[in-house]
């Protein structure tokens, strides 16, 4: 059985976003209607013209363009879950794709995509990975991709998107390895609970969240992270982390500095050009 087949009984549960964020179908989505763009209220000295300050993009644009482009470069999509938010004025979609040159995994990868009306945040796609046996999300900036809603946004979409999911591959292997780091890094409590709160202090956590990740470390809901590795308490930050996608993105990249630096790893080393920008007219900018 090759893995595609295999992965198709090995669905993550998408259906974990919580928060602001309902899941709804994907009718639901493609209904919500796209805003006017909005023009600058003085004109181009050059030419007179109001300039466009802001270009929405369809949420219904960019699911067909992150499909077209999955398909594409030959992935298979395993599953996928639309979340909305603001009355359909935000969407964060999830989806669990595969591809014949990946080998079996005990985790699933999961493409983030999110997209606002509202000028909240830039649309943008990123990638992140859920073990099958508890599906706990956790992004990565291993492909963190985003463009700001201004006039070239439609032109530039294409190109934004296969940038990202052409780092799949290197993603994968980074991954697999910092997974493999942290096994092997064994923690006594007493360095958890130091571990908890610097990773509460640089916003990887709530505070009031901070027990609960010491109860799943004390006492996981899944036997398989009862090791006393990085790796479980990796997982008793995911399983709490568990019904708030809108934050999740920016709490997993804070956890993986934590125990990145903890464990000695650095995604660096194993990932050639990881992505972490946001496009700007035609420009790639680090952020």
């Amino acid at each position: 059985m090759n893995n595609i087949q295999n992965n198709e009984t090995k669905k993550n549960n998408l259906r974990i976003c919580g928060g602001e964020h309902s899941v709804v179908s994907l009718s639901d989505v493609y209904q919500v209607a796209q805003p006017p763009r909005t023009f600058r209220e003085k004109p181009n000295k050059r030419t007179g013209e109001l300039s466009v300050s802001h270009q929405p993009i369809s949420h219904k644009a960019i699911i067909r363009k992150t499909r077209s482009s999955l398909e594409g470069a030959g992935f298979s999509i395993v599953d996928e879950c639309h979340n909305l938010a603001r009355d359909g004025q935000r969407y964060f979609g999830l989806f669990q794709v595969d591809h014949e040159s990946r080998v079996g995994s005990d985790r699933g990868t999961i493409i983030g995509l999110r997209n606002a009306h509202d000028k909240s945040f830039p649309a943008g796609i990123c990638a992140g990975d859920a073990p099958f046996v508890c599906d706990n999300l956790i992004f990565t900036n291993t492909i963190k991709l985003a463009r700001r809603h201004t006039r070239n946004i439609l032109q530039d979409l294409d190109f934004t998107i296969s940038r990202a999911l052409g780092k799949l591959f290197g993603f994968w292997h980074g991954q697999d390895q910092r997974i493999n780091a942290y096994k092997q890094f064994d923690l006594t409590n007493s360095q958890v609970h130091d571990i908890v709160i610097r990773a509460c202090k640089a916003g990887a956590l709530p505070k009031s969240k901070i027990i609960d990740v010491v109860d799943q470390w004390e006492s996981s809901d899944h036997p398989e992270f009862w090791d006393r590795n990085a790796n479980s308490l990796y997982n008793a930050f995911t399983e709490v982390y568990k019904g708030n996608l809108s934050v999740l993105p920016n709490r997993s990249e804070a956890l993986h500095a934590v125990l990145d630096s903890e464990v000695n790893f650095d995604i660096h080393s194993h990932v050639e050009n990881t992505l972490d920008m946001e496009v700007f007219e035609n420009e790639l900018v680090e952020v």
